[in-house]
């Protein structure tokens, strides 16, 4: 058995390949990981453009507009493919995103002039500055700027980035591809009638598979397993062969009946087994041979849970080229904890609360491992030692869990 840093420097120090890329449409990438940096094809805005609805003159004809006016010469519809000139005491009639007409330094807006007879005036009391309402160009940013950086989610807000730099096609990180497999007599899938009283809602693969679909990967599930040693060996193996990593949950005990432990040693190099961590003790890792992966997780439902997404996490962010690591913060206790006694790392789901803009938490002790109830808070880490109201902890916000 291993501590939790020990399990972690074993992953960090693994060499895991990604699974290459692939090349979408821009409308089908929401969510996927960049594979390249995407850069700039050119300066933003491409020339000077008017950033209001106005009226573009020479800031040199400033005393006519105040005074005589300045002639409307012509008008400078957004999209022009030809850019009109001005011309001493004239002024262009000029909209949003239009090209700057050339000599024009300044902008007055439509609510700062009154027109009459063909000419603009300035109001009493406006004020205009030189170079007002224009975007220079290339202030948005320059051609070879990296809009988006590699290895990032990609949200529904870049999709504009990309549509604006005229991307069509996006280069991703192709998605790992995760079978789960649960196994106990005791369990049976949901919907299904059971067959006495003595039975378990299978809820542990749907939950895996939902973390593995948040976590941007494929997950298939798989038929449940009876407690039967050629049964659960059979299945392993033809799982592994069609998924880059297999997830196990259940079978990890030391009953007559729990096979999975011994099994998954022969597929491959074992990193690790059993964690010093409460809850999830029951953890093996295994490194199988063409970049795929064996968790086999325990049964109950929070252990499974609260396994994978510590150690199986950073496998998926290794295998989309990101480095791995876990997003913790510092939170004040609500109540006072004696953990001396227990030698292991716990993680204790807590409710969460903000104050004055800091992190607090109320530890809930009487959690059990079967329990999944209230997942929407924080994991207080707690080591070996006595805390008392006040102290600061380190806390693993679940939600931050479920993005890489």
């Amino acid at each position: 058995m291993i501590n939790f840093n020990e399990a972690l420097k074993l992953i960090e120090s693994l060499k895991i390949d990604t699974l290459g890329f692939s090349r979408i449409f821009i409308n089908e990438c929401v969510g996927r990981i960049l594979y390249d940096n995407i850069k700039a094809k050119d300066d933003n805005p491409k020339f000077d453009t008017s950033n209001m609805d106005g009226y573009a003159f020479c800031y040199d004809d400033l005393n006519l507009l105040k005074n005589d006016g300045l002639e409307i010469d012509s008008i400078n519809k957004a999209g022009n493919s030809y850019i009109r000139e001005i011309k001493n005491g004239k002024c262009i009639k000029t909209f949003t995103g239009s090209k700057m007409p050339i000599n024009a330094d300044s902008i007055a807006i439509v609510e700062q002039v009154e027109v009459k007879n063909n000419k603009i005036f300035l109001k009493d009391n406006e004020v205009i500055n030189k170079g007002q309402h224009i975007r220079k160009k290339g202030q948005n940013y320059k051609k070879g700027d990296v809009l988006l950086k590699k290895n990032r989610i990609i949200s529904a807000f870049d999709i504009g980035i990309l549509a604006q730099n005229n991307n069509i096609l996006i280069d991703v990180y192709n998605k790992p591809k995760i079978g789960i497999l649960s196994s106990g007599d005791e369990l049976i899938e949901i919907g299904e009638t059971p067959k006495s009283d003595n039975f378990i809602y299978s809820s542990n693969n749907h939950i895996l598979k939902a973390i593995v679909q948040s976590l941007g990967s494929e997950a298939r599930l798989y038929p449940i397993l009876e407690d039967s040693k050629e049964n659960t060996k059979n299945a392993i193996s033809n799982v592994l062969k069609d998924n880059d990593i297999l997830i196990t949950t259940g079978g990890m005990s030391k009953g007559d009946f729990d096979f999975v432990k011994e099994i998954i040693n022969n597929f491959g190099e074992c990193i690790f087994n059993d964690v010093k961590i409460k809850p999830g003790k029951a953890i093996s890792y295994i490194k199988c041979k063409n970049n795929k992966h064996i968790f086999a997780l325990p049964g109950n439902p929070t252990s499974s849970v609260i396994s994978f997404i510590l150690f199986g996490r950073l496998i998926l962010q290794k295998m989309f080229g990101i480095t791995p690591y876990i997003p913790t913060h510092k939170a004040k206790l609500l109540n006072n904890i004696d953990n001396s006694k227990d030698t292991r790392l716990e993680f204790i789901i807590s409710n969460i609360f903000i104050k004055n803009g800091f992190y607090e938490v109320e530890l809930k002790r009487n959690r059990l491992s079967y329990m999944i109830n209230d997942f929407n808070g924080a994991m207080v880490i707690i080591e070996q030692k006595c805390y008392k109201k006040g102290d600061l902890v380190d806390i693993i916000l679940l939600n931050n869990l479920l993005s890489l």
